[in-house]
């Protein structure tokens, strides 16, 4: 009765394990799918960095490029109203002296900006000479947005860039961002360059040699210790994931599945010790599972391989080796795994063939 008690237990631990997943794989899913970003799209790997010259006028306490060439950050001066004109000259952003700020609903602007290269249909109500509408998004004097005079508008790099190649620090050029500050006339002035990228291939080089690490010893061990090597590189891409969020103004913070992905393959990981002693093969499909996922997660972050500017607030270096270490592990995994699988499965065959020969 008693081993009967703990083989009931055990099965009912890894039952509520399983319905802990599945409940956290429908939030994220609805997370996935429901969330959208505040503002913009998010900061990405890239060979852009535009920057801010110098500020002419009064009401603007500073102003930063975040993300290479993806967000304006302004902070404005307590005390002033300041108004960022949108690319009409209208009224599209309003710092007020008491810190909050407010886009002008009807500034085509606001739209425009929503997506890094305008592909979007304005509303009706997108009218540059219509009485602006407000709607206050911020509090604390601080707001950041997209702003097309500040980046390069095509996926394509300029004629400039392609002349060297991509070889060489490139001045695409100058941009001015006009303003006006209790009725007084400013402009933010900077400027977008393209930066060369360093060569990724020491971190390809790493990519293989551990997907073969990895993948040797995928095969070679057991399912408990491959259910930790899955935790260890699902713990590393959340920490990585949570780095690029942290480097992202509040604006463009998208709750997507390079962020949410790597709770749930952790989850997957502590599914899979959980079943171990259960069903080792149950266990070793949910570390397989997990690793497929891991390796979509990696592709979605490849670029940082490649590219010399970093939505991150790791050292470059740490979040290069993290992308590298984790697309090659779970790949390694995802092979071990596959292989060791096929190999059984051909070996019960043989043996099975034999056993009815015989």
């Amino acid at each position: 009765a008693a081993p009967l008690r703990r083989s009931n237990h055990r099965g009912a631990v890894i039952m509520g394990v399983r319905r802990t997943l599945v409940v956290a794989l429908v939030a994220t899913a609805a997370v996935v799918f429901v969330a959208s970003p505040a503002s913009a799209d998010p900061a990405t790997p890239t060979n852009y960095r535009s920057q801010v010259i110098y500020v002419e006028g009064p009401g603007v306490s500073d102003v930063e490029i975040i993300g290479g060439d993806a967000f304006v950050r302004l902070t404005a001066t307590p005390g002033v109203t300041l108004e960022i004109l949108g690319y009409e000259g209208e009224e599209y952003i309003r710092f007020d002296p008491d810190g909050s700020v407010h886009v002008n609903q009807r500034s085509p602007s606001k739209y425009l900006n929503d997506d890094r290269y305008a592909n979007v249909e304005l509303p009706a109500e997108a009218d540059a000479a219509a009485v602006p509408r407000w709607e206050t998004v911020s509090f604390d004097g601080i707001y950041s947005w997209h702003d097309h005079r500040t980046h390069w508008m095509s996926p394509t790099p300029p004629a400039s860039v392609g002349e060297s190649d991509g070889a060489e620090t490139v001045r695409i050029f100058d941009w001015v961002l006009p303003f006006r500050a209790d009725g007084e006339e400013g402009r933010i002035v900077g400027a977008l360059t393209w930066v060369p990228g360093a060569t990724g291939l020491p971190w390809f080089v790493l990519v293989v040699m551990t997907t073969v690490a990895f993948a040797a010893g995928a095969m070679r061990l057991g399912a408990r210790p491959q259910a930790m090597l899955l935790l260890a590189l699902a713990a590393a891409a959340m920490f990585a994931a949570a780095a690029a969020m942290a480097a992202q103004p509040p604006e463009g913070r998208v709750f997507g599945i390079d962020l949410l992905g790597p709770p749930v393959i952790v989850g997957l990981a502590i599914l899979a010790l959980a079943q171990a002693r259960a069903s080792a093969r149950a266990a070793t499909r949910y570390v397989l599972i997990g690793s497929i996922g891991l390796v979509v997660w990696g592709a979605m972050r490849v670029g940082v391989l490649t590219h010399p500017i970093l939505p991150t607030v790791l050292p470059y270096a740490l979040d290069r080796l993290i992308a590298a270490v984790v697309i090659g592990g779970a790949l390694g995994l995802s092979v071990g795994i596959t292989t060791s699988i096929t190999l059984q499965n051909r070996s019960r065959r043989i043996s099975g063939d034999r056993h009815r020969a015989s």
